[in-house]
């Protein structure tokens, strides 16, 4: 799959305008919907929100790799459980509390939202790493050493910071079924990259687990 490595000042403004935009837009949304609790998920948000549109500026898949051409039927089952998903803990957290976990909080959000910048952080980092190598050199890599799907842990990682950043123990039981399509798409993409670049067996997604 190719990257967008040009400057492309029509995209690069639209970016720029987005980044703007949804900084007052989740700031305002939730400072005048919620009597409490208003950072947690404004600075989710606005993180989760930044994120995606670093990536679609670099024209990288919000949540495959980018690596090579992802799975579109995997892609579509991805996005109809990971939206719903972060809907669902979301309210859970800021309005309806039908499942909080109350005293947890407030250490449990701070902790999610710690998970959650690792995650985007990582994102970010194997993005910068894909956008200035080959497939061939990627291997070589320090972090691809010791996984081969570095991109598919920093989205897991994502994934599991969210119940734990609103607090939502219906968020923890519905958790594994993406952890399982994470999982499964990594495997995917990682049959494709092992049958044109063979490398020495390494750890799929987490050293000495998976």
């Amino acid at each position: 799959m190719k990257f967008n490595k040009k400057l492309k000042w029509g995209r690069f403004l639209w970016c720029l305008f987005l980044f703007i935009y949804f900084f007052h837009f989740f700031k305002n949304l939730f400072a005048s919907s919620l009597n409490q609790g208003v950072l947690i998920p404004t600075i989710f948000f606005i993180t989760l929100t930044y994120w995606m549109i670093i990536e679609y500026y670099f024209s990288s898949p919000f949540f495959q790799s980018g690596i090579v051409s992802y799975h579109q039927g995997l892609r579509i089952i991805y996005s109809l459980y990971f939206y719903p998903f972060l809907i669902l803990n979301g309210v859970d957290y800021c309005y309806r509390h039908f499942s909080q976990l109350e005293f947890l909080k407030p250490g449990i959000n701070i902790f999610g939202l710690i998970i959650f910048f690792i995650g985007t952080l990582l994102r970010i980092i194997t993005l910068l790493i894909a956008l200035t190598s080959s497939l061939p050199d990627l291997s070589k890599k320090i972090i691809y050493k010791k996984i081969t799907q570095p991109r598919y842990l920093a989205t897991l990682i994502q994934l599991i910071s969210i119940p734990f950043t609103f607090s939502s123990a219906l968020g923890f039981f519905l958790l594994p079924l993406g952890v399982l399509i994470i999982i499964f798409q990594a495997k995917y993409e990682n049959k494709i990259i092992m049958k044109y670049y063979p490398t020495p067996k390494v750890f799929l997604l987490i050293p000495k687990l998976i």
